[in-house]
């Protein structure tokens, strides 16, 4: 079953996350991931030595979105949680990460 509640997390070094429905690690998942070089400027094309440092996992079962994890991006749990209840089948994940503003300024949470 999936869960009603999302969970959290800050990690001084990497960052935080929030997570809502099936998030298993025996299932399929998708990430949608934007670069961010050092100027902080967030780049959809990286290369070679960048780092990725905000992002969007789907965790699959039966062709559909179960679970999700974003990273760094925060306040979209109600955005995924009507994702998973919708129950679509949609495998445009561009568009769905798109959802989630992946390459908006940061929306990290300050201490």
């Amino acid at each position: 079953s999936i869960a009603e509640y999302g969970s959290s997390g800050i990690n001084a070094e990497y960052g935080g996350y929030e997570a809502i429905g099936l998030v298993d690690s025996s299932l399929p998942t998708v990430g949608i991931w934007a670069q961010q070089d050092a100027s902080g400027t967030i780049d959809a094309e990286p290369g070679e030595s960048e780092r990725y440092e905000k992002g969007v996992v789907f965790y699959m079962a039966e062709n559909r979105v179960v679970g999700v994890v974003a990273w760094n991006i925060f306040g979209k749990i109600p955005i995924a949680r009507q994702l998973i209840a919708s129950k679509d089948q949609s495998q445009d994940f561009g568009k769905l990460a798109k959802l989630f503003d992946i390459h908006a300024p940061d929306t990290s949470i300050s201490s």
